[in-house]
């Protein structure tokens, strides 16, 4: 671990967006900025293992999406493209006129959304193990099993498919196993359902920022296959396969990420 200099402690704040407060979690004081999208059913803390790297030299905020964490009394239903717009709004809140976004999963999927309708506000953009395009009756049925099962049926499902067997039990499975168990269904459905509407394949082919896609050799989620695709569909973009990396990344081998991260984004 490196030694991290005070300048990039930790600090915690709300801002207001267009239907709902949020809260946004900051590590560094000076540097390129870069704002971090987490996974569905997690929040910000998703990030935490990163942040003390990645904060050197550079000004990172993870903030929660709409229907997670310290904005879950956001309105529902809601849509992939509110999701965007609130991305773009956390922006606007922090006086940023661009940043460096990395999303997750659900987090990639908004950040491409937000990157076809706001490219400007895009420096560069970073996948993690995320999709380019729907599959609404997954989608579907992952949002009927909560309103009709509950949060605690989604437990085992969803553990393996975010992690390796040999982590089911990690320090991370047992965050990720908080956040389901803490999830309103509600929420749980309307995210899963919002993902139905994403309209993205084909539509960043004349996005010029740096991108990156990056893919867990271990994704049970989504292939590196998969994920190479979506990097063949950005002109420019870098693909990179982590080996034996999950789908939560962040969450097991997380120094893998870091390092490919490091070295992606931006100081300056």
């Amino acid at each position: 671990m490196v030694d991290v200099p005070d300048t990039t402690l930790q600090t915690e704040r709300t801002i207001q967006l267009a239907d709902h407060r949020t809260a946004i979690t900051q590590r560094g004081e000076s540097g390129a900025p870069v704002l971090l999208v987490h996974s569905l059913g997690l929040d910000r803390r998703m990030w935490a293992p990163l942040l003390a790297q990645l904060s050197i030299g550079r000004r990172l905020f993870a903030y929660d999406i709409r229907g997670h964490g310290a904005a879950a009394e956001s309105p529902r239903p809601f849509s992939l493209a509110n999701a965007a717009a609130d991305l773009v709004g956390v922006l606007d809140g922090l006086g940023l006129e661009q940043a460096q976004v990395v999303g997750l999963s659900y987090g990639g999927a908004i950040a491409q959304t937000a990157a076809v309708a706001y490219p400007e506000r895009f420096a560069a953009l970073a996948l993690l193990a995320t999709t380019d395009r729907p599959f609404p009756d997954v989608f579907e049925e992952r949002a009927r099993s909560a309103e009709t099962d509950g949060m605690e049926a989604q437990l085992e499902p969803s553990l393996a498919r975010w992690f390796t067997p040999a982590a089911v039990n990690s320090r991370g499975a047992r965050y990720a196993r908080e956040c389901l168990l803490c999830a309103q269904p509600e929420n749980w459905a309307a995210a899963w359902r919002s993902m139905k509407e994403l309209d993205v394949q084909g539509r960043l082919a004349g996005f010029e920022p740096p991108t990156l896609v990056l893919a867990g050799g271990a994704d049970a989620s989504g292939s590196p296959a998969f994920q190479k695709e979506i990097a063949g569909r950005i002109p420019g973009s870098t693909f990179q396969e982590l080996p034996g990396v999950p789908h939560l990344q962040t969450l097991e081998k997380s120094e893998l990420v870091t390092q490919a991260l490091d070295e992606f984004l931006a100081r300056a």
